[in-house]
């Protein structure tokens, strides 16, 4: 393996926050001997099992049935919406194999440093630094996320408003659905998630309609199952749709710095502002009139000393022997390093109406009783908003919050 050029961790930490397609790292991992590098890799179920402990950690609950639901993330799930239920990884792992079929549970989007801040081995066990992360950030694991969840298990079709993501995947394997930035996949902001702007298609659970309006877009997406020791990478502003193919699935990421940062959190607060304003949601306590309109104040005021701080560095001097030229694009970087960066091709056309008639066929497996039909959380058309929501969405549309934080944070520059 000694014979493969890898790509060094200056040229990643310049080139992933500019390149505009996904990626996948292969053999990144692994050792000369084909051992893995990092730990949480090198450990089964028995050594992770022994690592978490008699942690408990809270699973939500989803069902394969739409009918009786939207988009299943965190409150939205089965109807009426079932709460988390604390699980230590053991009895995670001996749910699955006596849960329902149509049952899945996930621990998604857990930040370590506030679940796991205390288990050691597992924040030293792994580390983002040959990836060209930041040495603050990457040296161990503290500041990623992880993800664990059971068949089924999967994050409905967003993307993310900061920062360009790295994931890992750790055990099992996890089928990834991406579309490019300008694909038209319906944004909508509710229910609301910091920093993550959802689609209106319910990929996992597809209507008729649903799936003729994917058939129909034009951008051709990527899919690809990740495996053990692979590493995506999802460029911002990318849309993507993940699922869990294995009754036991861990995966960790984390977010790689952007300079549109400062911009997007500008852009976020006035999200916020808007939908704490016109919606009485749990998630929003704080009730005080100034209270979301001083987050975008001081939003604006950050991206404004961000944007000064550029203005003032230095420029570096040309040095008098010009460097080797490097990768600027996915392309190039997976020519002059291919055993270890591979480029996600297309979705073949029978691939893609096959995933797509496996989720078609999860809408026509079970239907709505009399009984759920008169709940109050019964929708029969999910996919389609109330007039509130439209409104809310149409306020909160990427666009017309875009152009709102340019004026914005004109009148302060």
């Amino acid at each position: 393996m000694s014979r493969h050029l890898q790509p060094l961790e200056d040229i990643l930490r310049e080139i992933l926050p500019e390149l505009e397609e996904p990626i996948l790292f292969q053999n990144m991992l692994q050792n000369s001997d084909d051992s893995y590098e990092w730990k949480l890799l090198q450990w089964g179920l028995t050594e992770l099992v022994e690592k978490f402990g008699n942690k408990k950690l809270p699973f939500r609950i989803g069902n394969h049935n739409k009918r009786t639901c939207v988009l299943q993330h965190h409150h939205w799930c089965l109807s009426p919406p079932a709460k988390p239920i604390q699980l230590t990884f053991q009895e995670f792992i001996d749910l699955q194999e006596t849960k329902q079929n149509n049952i899945w549970h996930y621990c998604d989007y857990k930040h370590i440093k506030e679940w796991l801040n205390d288990n050691t081995d597992i924040i030293e066990s792994f580390n983002w630094l040959k990836f060209g992360i930041d040495k603050e950030l990457g040296k161990n694991g503290m500041h990623s996320t992880i993800w664990i969840g059971g068949k089924g298990a999967h994050t409905d079709c967003h993307w993310d408003t900061y920062g360009y993501n790295l994931v890992a995947q750790i055990h099992g394997r996890k089928q990834w659905l991406l579309y490019p930035p300008n694909a038209p996949l319906i944004p909508v902001r509710l229910p609301y998630e910091e920093s993550t702007v959802y689609s209106r298609f319910n990929i996992y659970c597809l209507s008729e309609e649903e799936k003729d309006c994917l058939l129909d877009i034009p951008d051709k997406p990527k899919l690809i199952t990740l495996e053990p020791g692979d590493v995506l990478f999802v460029p911002n502003g990318w849309w993507h749709y993940v699922e869990s193919l294995d009754k036991v699935n861990v995966s960790v990421n984390i977010w790689g710095k952007l300079k549109t940062d400062s911009r997007a959190r500008v852009e976020e607060a006035l999200v916020k502002l808007i939908i704490a304003k016109m919606g009485d949601y749990n998630q929003f306590p704080n009730k005080l009139t100034t209270y979301y309109t001083t987050e975008v104040e001081c939003a604006v005021e950050r991206a404004q000393e961000e944007e000064q701080e550029k203005q003032t560095e230095t420029v570096p001097k040309i040095p008098a022997k010009r460097p080797k030229p490097k990768p600027e694009t996915a392309t190039e970087l997976a020519e002059e390093y291919p055993y270890y960066v591979k480029l996600l091709p297309d979705a073949k056309e029978h691939e893609f109406k096959e995933f797509i008639e496996e989720r078609r066929k999860r809408d026509k497996e079970k239907y709505p009783s009399e009984e759920t039909s008169a709940s109050g959380d019964y929708i029969p058309n999910p996919q389609y908003d109330s007039f509130f929501e439209s409104l809310i969405n149409a306020l909160c549309h990427p666009e017309v919050i875009s152009k709102a934080a340019k004026v914005l944070l004109e009148r302060h520059y």
